[in-house]
């Protein structure tokens, strides 16, 4: 889901949880997996992110959870934001409002929804107009499991060999529809390795 104004977008995404993991990148710097992966989107978590590029900004501006983030989550983000100002051709800084619903490194990929979430939001406040597959590919440059996340259901990451070809589709089989995964969050704090 995305609505957007005037320089200004809000997506909503949810986090997935892998059944067949990727083990490893190929190419770091574009997220390009060894493997493909195959994951089920959970609809009880999620991440609901606003972008709005504005050039009175100084500088790219994160909240997330109503806290100021200036850590090294802030450089991913802005980082993130300087690929889409380079895929859009806009050079307004943009300030970022994240509300995190799923627990923080807490085992249940946090980033894919939330990079999913940025990647819908800053594309289309950007003024850019992008398909699934090329979203999918957008989002995986932040976090390689957001590529997943941009759709419901079981979907599969396509490793693919460059950019180009690195995506996730979603899969489309009547006989998946009644599977159920429950998650039970019994701590929030982060986990020591994320």
């Amino acid at each position: 889901m995305t609505t957007s104004s005037n320089n200004s977008a809000t997506a909503l995404a949810h986090t997935n949880i892998a059944l067949i993991k990727y083990w490893g990148k190929k190419n770091a710097d574009l997220i390009i997996p060894y493997t493909g992966s195959l994951s089920l989107t959970l609809d009880q978590f999620y991440t609901k992110t606003q972008v709005s590029f504005d050039r009175q900004l100084e500088q790219d501006t994160l909240l997330i959870n109503e806290q100021a983030v200036t850590d090294k989550s802030w450089q991913r983000v802005h980082d993130f934001l300087n690929l889409v100002r380079q895929q859009s051709g806009i050079t307004e800084n943009a300030r970022v409002i994240s509300d995190n619903h799923v627990p923080t490194a807490a085992g249940l990929a946090s980033s894919a929804s939330a990079f999913a979430a940025l990647a819908a939001a800053a594309s289309k406040a950007s003024g850019m107009d992008l398909n699934e597959r090329d979203l999918s590919r957008l989002a995986r440059r932040g976090s390689g499991s957001a590529c997943r996340s941009i759709y419901g259901g079981f979907v599969e990451w396509q490793r693919g060999s460059d950019d180009t070809d690195s995506y996730a589709v979603p899969i489309e089989n009547p006989n998946l529809k009644d599977i159920r995964i429950v998650a039970l969050t019994i701590e929030t704090h982060q986990k020591p390795i994320s």
